[in-house]
């Protein structure tokens, strides 16, 4: 017999999903006095932000650094009372595998598999992409990106390439690594949107000599940073410290865990949230705060506006997964090549973590974008763990009883995120970007993959002040 619908529960507002974004926006509406429930579907909340504490070097399986400028956060941190202390991930030198031929770094500008003319040939191949991302890149304020004006770069990275006549070469070293799934998922101006916040905040939040490029960004190289903040942060006690702070500042109950959210129905003078259980809550207001991946699995009533539809259904999201190691001995020593490499194999790339000794453990990470990080999601994780360390050890025979795993994680196979982070397709900025996010009757969209200015972690909780205002305005 089917069990009876549960009586309604009335908020001001209810948000779904208890990552940065909708722990943001609900601090900010309590401390107004809205009457707020968070719905996670989790057991936890966090959201792409998670601390693995029982495990060995306790790895950070999510977000986990804070830029100097990342304002928002800093704030909630010294809010509660959270520390933060330099990042130390400086990765060691990268040798290359590429056709399975080993280049080292100092063999990589005479090497006869450099595709790159006299004046490039410096570019080191896991940097071949963004580089030359970057020297295309003209956007001069952080909203650009969005301007009408620019929409002739809301290409693939290969049309952008080809338009400014790099060989065929060239073009496929730099879709090896091009910060998203391949060389033609992705928009340019959503890659050039970060590259250019990254420069931003770089000319404004530290010295031009206390940076070094880096596969990822700029790496820490010593602090002399303003109010004594690293170029890069993390937070002491873990990241997943701070969302659990900011869950913690709401009312007792505020928060319900393990709440798979069905339906948003909006047809009523109120908005009703039913989830998987059966059980129903009603607010002046509701908040998304999940991915559109998740976000496309909810019903919702009335149904969105055409774009708006698109986006949430079509709108990609990148791939990586990542393996966290540790190298119980710096096995480079005896094969002779860089601790660290790029390689266009299964494993996109393996990071060795400067120990700033030289000598005994390091901490180590096997990365796998786009197609590799795809592949490795179709086995079982365990299936998936045992082949990484056997492939590591097939490429560096070196690393054979040197190397132990300590935990694998793919967010593309989390199924209430299935994605590492969201990335514009071709068209799609032009498309939807501007009108994904405005709201739809009571119904108001958060999460960093809304973001018009920000990275990060801090894009989601610039998110979250935007609907925090939204709602209050609509309120009052």
């Amino acid at each position: 017999m089917p069990r009876p619908a549960r009586a309604s529960q009335k908020f001001d507002v209810i948000v779904i999903g208890a990552g940065l974004s909708g722990l943001h926006a609900a601090n900010l509406l309590h401390d107004q006095g809205y009457k707020v429930k968070v719905l996670e579907g989790k057991s936890r909340v966090g959201g792409r932000v998670e601390t693995a504490y029982g495990l060995e070097t306790r790895p950070e399986l999510g977000a986990s650094q804070i830029g100097r400028a990342y304002a928002r956060v800093i704030a909630a941190c010294d809010r509660f009372g959270l520390t933060l202390i330099p990042e130390d991930r400086d990765l060691l030198t990268f040798c290359s595998n590429l056709d399975g031929q080993w280049i080292k770094a100092d063999q990589w500008q005479s090497s006869p598999l450099n595709p790159f003319s006299q004046g490039d040939r410096d570019i080191p191949p896991l940097m071949a992409g963004p580089r030359l991302l970057d020297r295309l890149n003209p956007l001069e304020e952080l909203t650009d990106w969005l301007d009408p004006k620019f929409a002739h770069l809301d290409i693939s990275a290969r049309q952008l390439f080809e338009q400014h006549g790099y060989s065929e070469e060239v073009i496929r070293l730099a879709g090896l690594n091009v910060l998203a799934n391949d060389i033609d998922s992705a928009s340019c101006l959503t890659m050039m949107q970060e590259q250019h916040r990254g420069r931003w905040s770089i000319k404004n939040f530290s010295n031009a000599d206390a940076v070094t490029d880096a596969p990822y960004g700029f790496q820490e190289i010593g602090e002399s940073a303003p109010e004594n903040l690293a170029i890069i942060s993390n937070i002491k006690e873990g990241a997943e410290a701070l969302p659990k702070a900011m869950a913690a500042h709401l009312d007792e109950g505020s928060i319900e865990l393990n709440k798979i959210v069905m339906k948003i129905d909006m047809f009523g003078p109120v908005a009703e949230v039913q989830t998987l259980d059966g059980a129903k809550y009603q607010a002046d207001f509701v908040i998304s705060a999940v991915p559109f991946t998740t976000l496309r699995r909810i019903g919702i009533e009335p149904g969105l506006p055409p774009i708006q539809a698109k986006a949430v259904h079509e709108l990609g999201y990148s791939n990586t997964s990542r393996a966290h190691l540790v190298i119980r001995e710096p096995f480079w020593k005896e094969d002779g090549l860089d601790p660290s490499f790029f390689s266009d194999g299964a494993i996109k790339m393996f990071w060795a973590v400067d120990n700033h000794t030289g000598e005994g453990e390091h901490v180590g990470y096997l990365v796998m974008t786009g197609d590799s990080a795809s592949r490795m999601d179709m086995m079982p994780r365990e299936d998936a763990s045992r082949f990484l360390m056997e492939e590591l050890a097939r490429v560096r025979p070196a690393s054979a009883g040197k190397v132990e795993l300590l935990t694998y994680k793919s967010w593309e196979n989390d199924p209430l995120i299935r994605g590492v982070r969201h990335s514009f397709a071709p068209g799609q900025v032009t498309a939807f970007a501007n009108e994904m996010i405005q709201p739809h009757g009571r119904l108001h969209f958060a999460g960093e993959h809304t973001r018009r200015t920000e990275l990060g972690m801090e894009a989601a909780m610039e998110s979250g002040e935007r609907v925090a205002i939204e709602i209050i305005s609509a309120s009052s």
